[in-house]
């Protein structure tokens, strides 16, 4: 598959949660060292010190800063652009947006387009990161002193190639996600609003206490394993973050775009191949966007083995559901390339068998370009499962990190980079989120996975972790976006 195709897009707004803070116990030190050149350092702390939590957006002269790269340098030009009384020229279009965009969208178009959102929003600022990576980016945006509706921008670059602009969308968004029926509901109400949105649902309302450990508040079958969907791309994050904190890995190693490793749903598939990438850039791709090949590229640089250990050391309740712990290629052959009866055999197999079968029979396909199959009924019961547990465990066990490493800061820019709705950073010091889905074209989504981490300096962190599965399809991911926004706001209420 290839990155998005140059259209303007409108898309639809999703919206806001408010803020309370929470004290948090002090924690027991714990130390895991490991040997590293000729230093033993930390694998992972915990201490009495409160972590320092530097903003990852943070606001100067209000305004947000973003970090360097294609989509956030370009959208500073065109938040520029909006400037009242600013005139955009073709031959600006013609400099900043890709051959493949003005080739289906006219620069005149593409001017036009301009003009109208500057008329809507003139001297535009944006007023919330939801999130940026080096090739996407989603903000809010508002005029100076303007209430709702705000702008909802959708934006997109390519990495090479003069990064270039190849996704613009602008919608209005009113300030909340939630449908009215949501909005009043308690947390327990919110619990039991959510279990009715999928067949088999599993949600987790808790916190993170020392050590990494999870406590519920609230929930429902928060300890059953479910589908994950890109939510498994946290225990490949893992395994990236401990080889960072031990030695062989380092975040600004450029790692290759190579064709052995591109994967279904890629954005950055439209890349030239030989792309460099540094890890931190792809850990921020897998994360903050889910790039399947930027998953690709790290599963295989950290190596099957060092995943298999983060499974174990994470604490996952069922780990044979997590294992062997296929890539994204790997798991769409077990999709797509085998008869439904072998793909069973593999799922249900003991790991003997499917080490065998995975060396034996996937491996050689090599990356995966779909097949004569797709069936349904594996995409909740023959992928990656795991609890909402395990995920708050995960969420613990990165949270670990040590304070000020290298691992930890790869970790929180990753995690950081997207938040899936407006105003969720507002009132936390630091939001971590991953999301996913699996879909068929007749039965729309299958899984619909969301998970957050917020935390507040010297203060145990809170997760909110939805999994929504259905073996037939058919979940709305606008009711599990409006109740998942509640859950957010409650958790900020403090009730």
């Amino acid at each position: 598959m290839t990155a998005d195709p140059p259209a303007i897009r409108a898309v639809t707004g999703i919206g806001p949660v408010r803020s309370a803070r929470m004290n948090r116990g002090i924690g027991v030190l714990f130390g895991l060292l490991v040997a590293a050149s000729a230093q033993a350092r930390p694998l992972f702390v915990d201490g009495f010190e409160p972590p320092s939590i530097a903003p990852l957006f943070p606001v100067v002269d209000g305004e947000f800063q973003l970090p360097p790269g294609p989509a956030a340098d370009q959208l500073r030009w065109l938040i520029g652009e909006l400037a009242a009384g600013q005139t955009t020229t073709i031959a600006e279009i013609d400099a900043h947006f890709d051959p493949a965009w003005l080739a289906q969208t006219s620069a005149e178009a593409t001017r036009t387009f301009i003009d109208s959102v500057r008329s809507s929003y003139p001297d535009a600022r944006i007023t919330d990161v939801i999130g940026v990576t080096p090739v996407r980016a989603t903000v809010v945006i508002d005029s100076p002193g303007s209430g709702p509706p705000s702008g909802f921008v959708s934006f997109g670059t390519r990495y090479a190639d003069g990064g270039r602009i190849t996704l613009l969308g602008v919608s209005g968004y009113g300030g909340s996600v939630q449908y009215p029926v949501d909005r009043t509901l308690t947390m327990s109400q919110a619990v039991a609003r959510f279990a009715t949105l999928s067949s088999n649902p599993a949600l987790l309302v808790g916190r993170i206490g020392a050590g990494g450990a999870c406590t519920a508040i609230d929930g429902h079958q928060a300890d059953a394993p479910r589908a994950t969907a890109s939510v498994f791309k946290l225990w490949v994050l893992g395994a990236l973050g401990r080889g960072i904190a031990a030695g062989p890995i380092a975040s600004a190693e450029a790692l290759p775009m190579v064709a052995s490793e591109i994967a279904p749903g890629g954005i950055i598939n439209a890349e030239p191949v030989g792309t460099p990438f540094t890890i931190a850039e792809l850990a921020t791709l897998m994360i903050g966007i889910s790039d399947n090949t930027a998953t690709d590229l790290l599963h295989e640089r950290v190596g099957r083995a060092a995943l298999t250990q983060v499974v174990d050391a994470y604490g996952v309740a069922e780990p044979d559901l997590l294992l062997p712990f296929l890539n994204i290629s790997e798991q769409f052959h077990v999709f797509r390339s085998f008869p439904l009866a072998e793909a069973l055999g593999y799922v249900q197999g003991s790991q003997a068998y499917k080490q065998q079968f995975l060396t034996e029979r996937i491996e050689p396909l090599g990356p995966n370009n779909g097949g004569p199959y797709f069936h349904t009924d594996l995409l909740t019961g023959g992928t990656w499962r795991a609890s909402p547990l395990d995920v708050c465990r995960a969420f613990g066990q990165l949270r670990r990190l040590p304070q000020g490493s290298e691992a930890l800061a790869t970790v929180d820019a990753a995690l950081g980079a997207q938040v899936a709705q407006p105003d969720v950073r507002r009132g936390w010091d630091r939001v971590w989120y991953k999301g996913g889905s699996l879909s068929s074209g007749a039965g729309g989504y299958h899984v619909l996975t969301h998970a957050w981490m917020l935390e507040n300096a010297g203060e145990d962190p809170y997760v909110v972790v939805a999994m929504a599965n259905s073996q037939a399809g058919g979940i709305d991911p606008f009711a599990v976006q409006s109740v998942t926004g509640r859950l957010l706001e409650l958790v900020r209420l403090g009730r």
